[in-house]
């Protein structure tokens, strides 16, 4: 036995040697297949990394719960249970409140080592404050301050011990360790020492701290578990098993089944790539191997004949198999890991700091198992082809086939080139439909992901986002604890005139606002029941927002709610005017400008839908405000960047629009909340040197966005959507044209017998040639026919429901790739049948008719 098995693997690598060119053909297929395999699966690893990653960095910590404003008992309870595998402590001080860290939330507190690095807020360079006058920073508290990153420096930070007084504490530090900041975070942690909290904290009733209101000398935890799968109904166990109802211990949002959602539904066009990858893996190296499998047919006949065995036969498959997979696998691995690591970067954007390459054994585990499937499954058919063989059959099998049973064409016209060549591809109507299928799996993907891409609207996207070139916002926008505050200094009369006195400037719009309390009307109220009763939207909101719910109650009972008066002019105007802004009513602004009328706001998301009762007064009522009635002139859509920021800590239900001069009547003490402009082409760049200069030498607070900006980032959100999905297109399209080289240099050697005898019988070279290039110009024509047609459908059909939901897209059909593709096809379908018939013209007709 052990002899048969050495011979059957001599036989199998002398047969192997043999064919060095299907070999280096084989090989090349495999490393596509595995390198698009391996690239696949480090992009989808890399993305649910990195998506992990952010959902904990939005968070603000990686534990799987969070207890916050907890006494001592408390926090011991809690940590102490059986549930708990680790955890980590912090005690709250304040809230920095220097001048220079507005817009950006700075919470002092002392944390042991488990906490600071489960709120990614470990110092990289230095350690933990241990004195009493330490403290470490992150690098976006030390940027705001203006201060560079070095450690020993002094600190001055401006605090309250009770967040209800006046009475500010000022506290000197040296810096003892920093950290790059977690822009993603709502908050920057300043750590302080616990000798630092023991003698600030000394006498603090922690229990009478959380009766007032208070967060002063108060502990927080964070808990990590022995299992992360239901974090929830862990919370629920230990507050229930310890008797702290009323403490709130929460579940990190990262964990939520939601995220997980959407982490799967980020990896699916991957694992759809995956499909393609292996269809097109299949077709190539199927035919490489049927195509072997023909030309040694009659090799595999006379070991038969000599007692070789069927499964004998099939082995020798697998093993050719098996050695170029050795060689080829491996190289695609090493390939398409480093190709995934470059577009990993371009692929995942959105992400804090750079997407990082996962690094991982699964990925080459997994990569190389895919890959030697796909080789096995494409070998099943030529293994048993092989084996099927009989003697006789193989001495008299061609590639046509084993069916003996042929027509017989009678034609009173002749036999013609084109004719003899079309029914040369009928031949073997297996590897012509497989070249085919091969060529157009190609196309037809990239066409589906070029029409995609062409459907991003760049003024369809911009449109919904900005209503200018630039914008600028006064800090308390952005701030993530705290509301809007009406009186902020952000946009100041100096940064007005700076912007007033650029170079083309063309036209400016100024924002006001202010929260107030207003007596609702009874055809508003009518219209606020009716829009919330509708569609189950007040039992949604007191199943998922009780908060909420219990505002709305309120409303309905009292007859009146928090709402917010708009004052705008200018650009903002003319936004208005604009198509499809006006839900209700007509705008005109010569009329509003006038004085008298009054514009309201829909629901968010109402031009999204069919038109409906909004919550709010209807075209043509009256409205008071500040004493003074007001005609509602029509209804607005909510625009997000006029609206954008926490206007109350109460939920406001109603919003205003008047003219700025007369808002400014009403509140003459009220500054900007936002100034939008638009500045000519050329001059933006010398604006947003402007703006940027005052930032970084005026006010470290100042926020702005640029139209130019945002075309970037959306350009770069778009490249990352197209860009893997046009390399593996164009990677499927060279595995189809490889598919097709090889079939055609395949087809036109193992005739070469062939060709002498019928040139020996009359047929000129000038003839065999153009034979030969329009079986090359049939597979084209038959790849480009069946390519429109499937395209035409994926596009209009496939792609046109893919962008239906995208706000950001506008369906465009196009077949630009297969336009583009067309004529490089065709010239690949005559140059590679030229080549053959050149190589094969150095042979006399002598030399090829005494071929076996």
């Amino acid at each position: 036995m052990k002899k048969q098995k050495s011979i059957i693997r001599t036989l199998t690598s002398r047969n192997f040697q043999s064919n060095k060119t299907r070999n280096l053909v084989a090989v090349l297929a495999i490393v596509l297949t595995t390198l698009m395999f391996t690239s696949l699966f480090v992009l989808s690893q890399s993305m649910v990394k990195n998506l992990q990653d952010m959902n904990f960095q939005q968070a603000g910590y990686d534990s799987h719960l969070s207890a916050g404003t907890l006494t001592d008992e408390e926090m011991e309870k809690i940590a102490t249970h059986e549930a708990v595998r680790a955890f980590g402590k912090s005690i709250v001080i304040g809230i920095a409140e220097n001048e220079e860290l507005t817009g950006r939330q700075v919470e002092i507190r002392y944390a042991d080592e488990n906490y600071a690095v489960s709120a990614f807020s470990m110092p990289t360079e230095g350690t933990l404050p241990v004195n009493e006058n330490e403290i470490a920073l992150d690098t976006i508290t030390l940027d705001k301050l203006g201060l560079p990153h070095e450690l020993g420096q002094e600190i001055t930070l401006k605090w309250r011990k009770d967040l209800n007084s006046g009475e500010y504490t000022i506290s000197n530090f040296i810096l003892s360790g920093c950290w790059d900041g977690n822009s993603a975070a709502m908050a920057s942690m300043a750590w302080v020492s616990e000798a630092f909290v023991h003698r600030e904290c000394a006498g603090v009733d922690q229990a009478a701290q959380l009766e007032n209101g208070q967060v002063f000398g108060t502990g927080m935890l964070h808990l990590n578990l022995y299992s992360d799968k239901n974090p929830e109904q862990a919370a629920e166990q230990i507050l229930m098993d310890t008797g702290l109802s009323h403490v709130s211990l929460s579940p990190n949002i990262a964990y939520d089944a939601t995220m997980n959602q959407n982490i799967i539904r980020e990896i699916i066009p991957m694992a759809i790539s995956m499909v393609l990858v292996f269809a097109s893996g299949y077709l190539i190296i199927y035919n490489i191997f049927q195509i072997s499998v023909a030309g040694d047919i009659r090799f595999y006949g006379r070991l038969k004949t000599l007692g070789t065995t069927k499964k004998q036969l099939k082995k020798m498959i697998y093993g050719q198999a098996d050695r170029l997979s050795l060689i080829g696998i491996p190289i695609g691995l090493v390939v398409g890991y480093q190709l995934g690591a470059v577009l990993v970067p371009v692929m995942i954007t959105g992400v804090t700091g750079e997407a990082k390459t996962a690094v991982n054994p699964y990925i080459f585990v997994g990569a190389a198992l895919f890959a030697y499937v796909t080789v096995l499954i494409s070998c099943m058919k030529p293994a048993k082809i092989a084996g099927k063989v009989s003697p006789m059959e193989a001495l008299r099998y061609t590639d046509t086939g084993t069916d003996s049973k042929r027509k017989i064409k009678k034609s009173t016209i002749g036999a013609s080139i084109p004719k003899m060549a079309l029914a040369n591809l009928g031949r073997n109507k297996k590897r012509t439909v497989t070249v085919i299928c091969s060529l157009t799996l190609g196309l037809v993907l990239l066409s589906c992901i070029y029409a995609k891409s062409a459907s991003f609207d760049i003024d369809k996207y911009m449109s919904q986002t900005v209503i200018s070139d630039f914008e600028v916002e006064d800090s308390s926008i952005s701030s993530t604890f705290g509301t809007y505050d009406p009186y902020g200094t952000t946009i100041s009369w100096s940064l007005v005139q700076n912007i007033e006195g650029l170079s083309g400037l063309e036209a400016t719009g100024r924002l006001y606002s202010q929260v107030f309390t207003h007596r609702i009307g009874a055809s508003a109220l009518e219209n606020i029941q009716t829009y919330y009763n509708a569609d189950d939207r007040l039992a949604y909101i007191e199943a998922t927002d009780t908060g909420l719910a219990a505002s709305y109650h309120d409303m309905i009972n009292s007859g009146e709610c928090t709402s917010v008066l708009y004052g705008i002019d200018g650009l903002i105007l003319d936004t208005f005017a604009q198509d499809g802004r006006i839900l209700d009513g007509i705008f005109d602004k010569e009329k509003f400008l006038s004085g008298g009328y009054v514009i309201m706001e829909a629901a968010t998301g109402a031009e999204d839908a069919e038109k409906e009762t909004q919550p709010t007064y209807s075209v043509g009522d009256m409205v008071e405000l500040n004493g003074q009635q007001y005609e509602v002139m029509a209804i607005v859509m909510d625009i997000a960047t006029i609206t954008e920021g926490v206007n109350s800590s109460i939920q406001d239900f109603l919003s205003f629009y008047l003219p700025a001069d007369a808002f400014r009547m009403m509140y003459p003490d009220n500054t900007l909340r936002k100034l939008f402009f638009d500045v000519s082409e050329e001059y933006q760049p010398k604006a947003e040197t402007m703006l940027i200069e005052y930032r970084n030498n005026v006010d470290k607070s100042l926020n702005f966005t640029s139209k130019s900006t945002l075309i970037e980032h959306y350009e770069e959100q778009t490249r990352a959507n197209t860009v893997m999905g046009f390399a593996i297109s164009l990677i499927i399209a060279f595995v189809g044209i490889l598919n097709f080289v090889n079939s055609m240099v395949t087809a036109i050697v193992s005739r070469q017998k062939e060709f002498a005898m019928i040139q020996s019988v009359g047929m000129t070279k000038r003839q065999l040639r153009s034979m030969l290039i329009d079986e090359g110009l049939y597979y084209a024509v038959s790849t480009l026919f069946v390519s429109y047609i499937l395209s035409a459908f994926g596009v209009l059909v496939g792609v046109r429901m893919m962008v239906a939901g995208d706000w950001t897209a506008t369906f465009r059909f196009t077949l630009l790739p297969l336009v583009v593709c067309t004529p490089i096809l065709i010239v690949f379908a005559v140059l590679i049948p030229y080549i053959c018939f050149k190589n094969l013209e150095k042979q006399s007709i002598v030399e090829r008719l005494r071929l076996e």
